[in-house]
């Protein structure tokens, strides 16, 4: 089998005959002398060599001029991002400021309607009540005035338990004689 392909590959390049190559217009001339071929080859090389360093710097340039825009777009992008995480983060330290304040007026209203409540059980003669009611404020922050009235509070509640104590004993001692 080997035998066929090579006597197949034998038989076609003996028929094939190759004719001289035409002379082409590239080729220097019998004339043309070895030195004048290679100065305008260097010559030529050289043109090539600078219009290509043009267009290369040309395009460098362009690209330098797309990449300072896209620079500039990110920074002006990055500016905008940053000016509206600060609005968002004011709005959340407002609102937290908001609902500090709601709260504490609320504990306040709190603390208030407790310190009315005391005031009415003392009113009552209520004492040992109004006291437990006032245990109750020790948890929340009084303003001044109802630390004012608290303790006012609390010395009438003291002097009233006092009474009671001295009014219960004045009548067991009448009751026993």
């Amino acid at each position: 089998m080997a035998i066929l392909g090579a006597a197949a590959l034998f038989l076609a390049g003996c028929s094939k005959r190759e004719e001289p190559a035409a002379p082409s217009a590239q080729r220097p001339k019998a004339s043309d002398s070895v030195s004048s071929v290679v100065p305008k080859a260097v010559v030529e090389t050289k043109e090539t060599i600078q219009d290509a360093a043009q267009k290369a710097s040309a395009e460098a340039g362009i690209l330098k001029t797309q990449a300072q825009v896209q620079v500039q777009q990110l920074k002006d992008q990055v500016v905008i991002e940053a000016d509206k995480l600060k609005a968002q983060a004011r709005e959340q330290v407002q609102s937290a400021k908001d609902q500090t304040a709601a709260g504490a007026d609320k504990l306040k209203t709190q603390a208030q309607a407790l310190i009315d409540q005391g005031s009415k059980l003392v009113a009552d003669s209520k004492y040992a009540e109004a006291g437990d009611v006032l245990k109750q404020l020790a948890n929340y922050k009084l303003s001044p005035e109802q630390q004012k009235t608290t303790d006012e509070l609390g010395t009438q509640i003291k002097a009233g338990l006092a009474a009671d104590a001295t009014k219960s004993v004045g009548d067991l001692l009448k009751g026993t004689k």
